[in-house]
């Protein structure tokens, strides 16, 4: 199971964004965005964008929580040139 999926861009609200290379896009459901906040600062030192996970269009993307595996409902990434 990837939960750290490496995408070089993500279709969000119909429109294609560009990801950062070498930051994840990750998702997490209410109860463990602020442990997936700290992990994505400590892991990559930058603090990710945010959007609602049914904003992410993309079919690729796994949007389960990487704690539980509950639904994600808050997706973390990182917009090139953000």
């Amino acid at each position: 199971m990837e939960m750290d999926k490496m995408m070089e861009s993500i279709r969000i609200e119909g429109k294609e964004v560009e990801l950062q290379a070498g930051y994840p896009v990750r998702f997490s459901c209410m109860e463990h965005l602020e442990q997936e906040l700290d992990d994505y600062v400590n892991d990559f030192e930058t603090a990710p964008d945010t959007y609602p996970a049914q904003a992410i269009d993309d079919s690729a993307a796994d949007k389960r929580c990487r704690v539980c595996g509950e639904p994600g409902q808050i997706a973390l990434l990182k917009e090139k040139g953000m």
